[in-house]
């Protein structure tokens, strides 16, 4: 039996999703046998007590986490940029430490101004580098580590995003669904759950949205036919938590672990969300009734793009709203509209996208 290569890596990056599938395929690596690190934000934002998500969930995934400084380079706000520049010297001078200590053989970016100082420095000491980009448009932060990595690891075959960066290290990849998602065999539901009503999740990401999420209030009363599945986000959780008791059929959740959202991925008959990249595949993937909601201020109308992306798709079963037209009048008549559509009948098969992980041992 050929004995298994000793080899380390470096995570590092905010879209956390293709991150977790990735640490997932290099635990099960058959060829490699992978210590894993990853860098990542202390916090969320300017307040040190919003810590991150992935400060949270990495170290589940038991995977040692070291969270530095990040600063943002704020096009809407210079004070915010201002006060960006010294952590991002400092998370600079952080990384740099934390890389000279662990010595990794590859660094693989998933996006994130925390991403930045650790590419940065992997490129001053000569290690391999890969960034990833999951979504149709080149974020500024993958535009600023293509100019020091070896690869860069793109989801789409997009001509307009190619074109803004350098083509020779362009490799397409394709981007990392949650593996979880597909493997019924460890779904469970909430207790709480049921399949005697029809049920509509609504997300908004980790964070969740105030604004989806008070349109969603106004319109509960008239519901009762559907199980209501709500990831409302920590900020407007307390609220929320209180109306599960006036409303029998409404589940309020902060964040819905991956055990159970994968339960509810297979039974919601209608999805009401943000277009995120990996959302917006998932539903693809699935062939979910979705209703979508594009977040406004996304880099490059990257959501718009991602939701127009799923109509293409899935021409039937997507009605996008915009921010500025979103009522719960337009909301409820939507649901109302797109449950009576007949739904495409599909069996999902899925097989895990190994591409990121070939190009991995390519390099190494």
């Amino acid at each position: 039996m050929t004995q298994k290569l000793n080899k380390t890596i470096i995570i590092t990056g905010t879209h956390l999703t293709p991150a977790l599938e990735l640490i997932r395929q290099l635990q099960s690596d058959p060829q490699i046998n992978w210590q894993i690190h990853y860098i990542g934000r202390a916090s969320n934002s300017n307040d040190p007590a919003d810590i991150s998500i992935e400060s949270t969930v990495i170290p589940k995934n038991n995977v040692k986490f070291y969270p530095i400084h990040c600063g943002k380079f704020d096009r809407r706000y210079l004070p915010n940029t201002i006060v960006g520049i010294s952590k991002t010297i400092h998370g600079f001078f952080e990384s740099s430490k934390i890389i000279r200590q662990i010595k990794p053989d590859i660094i693989v970016s998933f996006g994130g101004y925390v991403s930045v100082p650790v590419i940065f420095n992997g490129w001053i000491k000569k290690i391999k580098t890969i960034t990833h980009e999951q979504t149709l448009t080149n974020s500024l932060t993958t535009k600023i580590n293509s100019l020091f990595v070896d690869k860069i690891a793109l989801s789409f075959e997009n001509k307009n995003q190619i074109k803004q960066l350098n083509q020779n290290k362009i490799v397409i990849t394709g981007n990392l669904l949650r593996y979880e998602l597909f493997n019924d065999k460890i779904s469970k539901p909430n207790p709480k759950f049921s399949t005697s009503k029809p049920t509509i999740y609504i997300t908004a990401g980790n964070q969740g949205s105030h604004i989806i999420n008070i349109n969603i209030e106004k319109i509960l009363p008239q519901l009762n036919e559907f199980q209501i599945i709500h990831q409302v986000g920590k900020n407007d959780f307390s609220y929320f938590k209180k109306l599960e008791n006036k409303y029998s059929n409404y589940f309020p959740f902060d964040y819905l672990d991956t055990d159970y959202l994968t339960w509810v991925i297979y039974n919601s008959d209608i999805l009401i969300s943000r277009s995120g990249a990996n959302t917006s595949q998932e539903i693809v993937a699935f062939n979910k009734k979705s209703i979508l909601i594009p977040l406004p201020k996304s880099q490059q109308d990257e959501q718009l793009l991602n939701a127009l992306w799923v109509k293409e798709k899935l021409p039937l079963n997507t009605i996008i709203i915009s921010q500025e037209d979103l009522t719960p009048e337009k909301l409820l008549s939507s649901i109302k509209s797109l449950f009576k559509t007949k739904n495409q009948s599909s069996t999902v098969k899925y097989q895990p996208n190994l591409k990121l992980l070939e190009l991995i041992h390519e390099i190494i």
